[in-house]
């Protein structure tokens, strides 16, 4: 008994638990008379186990090799894995066993096997493997010490491998502390610069838990340094950045560090005061966009650094503006009138479809690649430039109203109205923007009304002629009827060879030759004009009244 006692001492006292195996195999050997003792751990799924200890020594050096067993080789050891039951066989042949017959010395014949389960934690773990030369058996005191011994032996392994566990702990812990010790150093040298920075820092390990936060991530985010650290850093990315953050996670890996990228980010909600509607209390905060550099550092731990600011009123007003220039190209593109711009070197800038439309140019032609000259007459683009610059139409760097002369795709003459003006930036001219308004149909309009109005001219003209021709037609008729019937009774008293009978037909004669052209005046239907003495023009008559002729006067 007290070998037992001092077997058990040992092995509380042992730090190195081969020695303690040893130790229990050279106890069994010695207690029962055995001619060699082995320890084998496995399982009863393995096929192959471990040899971890043997009482002979001659076989110790071997177990450095980490001698393996072929479990399949030995059934009565797979037995007793399985059925966590001791076994004991009498007359098995030494070369059927686990210890080699070269070890067993002179003794030949059958020996006695005796196979006890180490089990622990619901399981078994190994065996204790006894083989005695013939003629000895294992009576119920040995059986029952065996079986204490392997007891005991399960205690050691269970004991030694929660010490192992213990010291893996303590040494990943001990790792951990050296780790943050030497964060601790690397960061202090550069406390001032991150504690100082403008911009937000963050340092992030391999697995995305936040080390290292300086003030200004904690004044960006709204997070104390304690709520940042040791968070992993996805927790405060919004969803829609997952994809975002697993491609840069395998950029990382490959050494590709990003730099301005934008990421959104929940801040920490804010505390509102009560209002009417919604009682006191946290109100979720709108996403933050944040421009982040990444950068290596830690390279033994694979920490990045990120470093980072707020751009979110930056990218609001960015997107207004978009959408502001947006608009504005679209109501430039809708305007009826052309509108081209160009840079002070006159490269065209700005040139919308009502512009292709008159012009007979493409925009993709003509944008950034024609000069605005191309568009006037040589010398009319410098001539319309000194109007803009001075104040004669318009005021200084202002051109109103002016009709000028451009030039279409073909080379033909576009009459326009241009109104432009320099843009300006800080008194410097940095541009010029002109308005053609394309006044080919307004001319085309004016002709037509000018030809209409000489027309109506002409129509009102023969209207009061027509009306003047009856009016004195009218008023000439009563006179000339009283003369004309006064000399037919004049020649009528007078004698043929009176000396006034001459004179009577020749007043009668004249007088019915004026109610002729009395009757004509009175058909004037247009008014036509004839040559009189060099450049006077008189009314002529027969073309005025082409239905009625003139009688010649009489001789």
């Amino acid at each position: 008994m007290q070998p037992l006692v001092e077997l058990t001492r040992f092995l509380a006292k042992s730090q190195d638990i081969r020695d303690a195996l040893h130790a229990v195999v050279s106890y069994v050997t010695d207690s029962v008379g055995a001619d060699d003792s082995l320890i084998v751990l496995a399982h009863a799924s393995d096929s192959v186990g471990h040899l971890a200890a043997t009482s002979a020594s001659a076989a110790r050096d071997a177990l450095s090799l980490n001698l393996g067993i072929e479990l399949e080789a030995h059934p009565e050891v797979c037995q007793v894995l399985c059925s966590g039951q001791t076994l004991i066989t009498e007359g098995i042949e030494p070369t059927r066993s686990l210890i080699h017959p070269a070890r067993l010395g002179a003794q030949g014949g059958p020996h006695c096997l005796a196979v006890v389960p180490i089990c622990y934690d619901g399981g078994q773990h190994g065996v204790l493997y006894t083989l005695l030369s013939r003629g000895r058996r294992l009576d119920t005191a040995a059986r029952a010490m065996l079986e204490l011994v392997a007891s005991i032996t399960a205690m050691t392994l269970r004991n030694a491998q929660q010490t192992e566990s213990l010291l893996d702990e303590k040494k990943q812990i001990t790792e951990q502390r050296a780790r943050v010790e030497h964060r601790m150093r690397f960061f202090q040298r550069y406390a001032d610069l991150f504690d100082s920075a403008a911009d937000g820092m963050i340092v992030v390990d391999h697995g995305g838990r936040i080390l290292f936060s300086n003030p200004r991530a904690s004044e960006i985010t709204g997070y104390s340094p304690s709520e940042l650290t040791n968070v992993g850093v996805q927790s405060f990315l919004s969803r829609k950045e997952i994809g975002r953050t697993a491609a840069l996670a395998r950029g990382f890996s490959k050494g590709i560090y990003p730099r301005g990228v934008d990421i959104r980010f929940i801040p920490k909600p804010r505390e509102a005061p009560p209002t009417e509607d919604a009682p006191a209390g946290a109100r979720p905060s709108s996403e933050l966009t944040l421009n982040v550099t990444f950068s290596p550092v830690l390279r033994a731990e694979r920490a990045i650094l990120f470093t980072f600011r707020d751009v979110t009123a930056e990218r609001a007003t960015e997107v207004e503006l978009r959408r502001t220039t947006e608009f504005l190209a679209r109501v430039i593109d809708s305007s009826v009138d052309a509108i081209v711009s160009s840079d002070m070197s006159g490269r065209v800038l700005i040139f919308n479809r009502a512009a292709a439309r008159i012009f007979g140019y493409e925009p993709a032609e003509v944008i950034g690649k024609l000069n605005v000259e191309r568009l006037y007459p040589e010398g009319v683009a410098r001539q319309v430039m000194r109007k803009i610059r001075s104040a004669e139409q318009g005021g200084p760097r202002r051109l109103e109203d002016y009709r000028v002369n451009m030039m279409g795709s073909r080379g033909e003459a576009i009459p326009v109205n241009i109104s432009a003006a320099l843009i300006m930036d800080n008194d410097k001219p940095i541009g010029s923007v002109g308005i053609f308004t394309d006044v080919r149909e307004k001319l085309r309009m004016e002709s037509r009304l000018h030809t209409a109005q000489e027309e109506l001219r002409e129509q009102e003209k023969s209207l009061a002629l027509a009306e003047l021709a009856g009016t004195t037609a009218h008023e000439l008729n009563q006179p000339l009827t009283g003369v004309i019937g006064y000399a037919e009774l004049l020649m009528k008293q007078l004698k043929a060879d009176s000396p006034l009978a001459g004179a009577a037909e020749t007043i009668l004669a004249e007088s019915q030759r004026m109610a002729s052209i009395v009757r004509k005046i009175g058909k004037i239907t247009r008014y036509e004009t004839r040559s009189y003495l060099g450049d006077t023009k008189i009314l002529d008559l027969d073309k005025a009244a082409p239905d009625s002729s003139i009688p010649s006067p009489r001789k």
